[in-house]
């Protein structure tokens, strides 16, 4: 009798063992990463790139398009999720940057509310020109901007974006009146570039590479604080307007809670995909460069640049 209830003790302990060691096995069931953006955009296409190269890893993922608010409902909805891993966001400069100082009340507390999973990469920022735009260079640019006060149009993807604060902080540090006419979106200021509405731009490199091909459009600078390798004869704003240059990234967060080894497992996944030299090359033509971080590395930048968007979003005078 002793000998059976040992057996039947045995039994039920290892039956109590299994869901635990099953939900152990990470991931188990689908992930699904939420992007803030519509389908199609850069950041979207870098998501879907990424969750390509994670699957032979033993991951099924799901890319879900949440747009609007200039990233914070994608970014209110992950916050709220169960912090299993099972919902990851892929936020962006805005997210955890910018929109705590554009908006007045954010659905979510960009640091208190995610665990940071690690950098992806950087964007590009450039400022673009119509074809007949009557200057070739960034420095033949900013002369024509301050002998012409108040007369040009520059077109942005939005108010209170990188893109904009970038272009804001050159006109700052340079003296320049250049009018601000934000769009909806890079595509539909892409479109008036190219047919002329506006003859300047400030965005991604991406929407422009077919017309920087065809002639159509011309590229003046870089805004980013380095240079960007694909680009290296384009100035940077810095070497025309002093302590001048943004940094535009993109990276993966899950909900605050989140078990470390959850997100130890997605970490040394995401430096084996972003080390790839393959994977570099195919985010060439997206103007972006693959870089890791560990977990803590990517929340120290994240809380480091916090300030300063801050400062450069006053300092612009952009509110939502």
């Amino acid at each position: 009798m002793k000998r059976l209830w040992m057996a039947l003790a045995a039994g039920w302990a290892c039956g109590m063992a299994a869901p635990g060691a099953a939900a152990e096995a990470y991931p188990a069931r689908p992930v699904q990463i939420v992007v803030p953006f519509a389908p199609g955009g850069a950041v979207d296409v870098l998501t879907r790139q990424l969750a390509q190269r994670l699957e032979p890893r033993g991951y099924t993922l799901v890319v879900e398009n949440k747009p609007g608010a200039g990233g914070n409902i994608a970014a209110g909805q992950v916050a709220r999720a169960a912090p299993d891993g099972y919902t990851l966001l892929m936020g962006t400069t805005n997210t955890h940057g910018i929109n705590s100082a554009l908006y007045d009340k954010l659905p979510y507390d960009p640091l208190r509310d995610f665990a940071p999973v690690g950098l992806v990469a950087d964007n590009v920022v450039v400022l673009l020109a119509n074809a007949d735009f009557p200057a070739s260079t960034l420095a033949e640019a900013v002369s024509l901007l301050k002998q012409n006060p108040g007369k040009y149009t520059y077109g942005s993807p939005g108010l209170g974006t990188v893109h904009q604060l970038a272009m804001e902080q050159l006109k700052r540090a340079a003296g320049l009146e250049v009018v601000h006419a934000p769009y909806k979106g890079a595509a539909p200021a892409m479109a008036d570039l190219v047919a002329g509405h506006v003859p300047l731009m400030i965005g991604g490199i991406a929407p422009a590479i077919p017309f920087l091909a065809s002639g159509r459009v011309k590229v003046l600078g870089v805004a980013n604080t380095e240079k960007y390798a694909a680009l290296p004869d384009v100035p940077l704003f810095s070497d025309v307007a002093a302590n001048v240059g943004v940094r535009s990234w993109i990276g993966l967060f899950a909900p605050a809670g989140t078990p470390q080894a959850v997100l130890s497992r997605l970490s040394e996944d995401l430096r084996a995909v972003l080390t790839d030299a393959s994977f570099a090359q195919a985010l060439q033509p997206l103007g972006m460069v693959p870089i890791y971080m560990t977990p803590q590395a990517f929340g120290d930048m994240v809380a480091r640049e916090m300030p300063a968007w801050r400062a450069a979003v006053e300092q612009s005078g952009a509110k939502q």
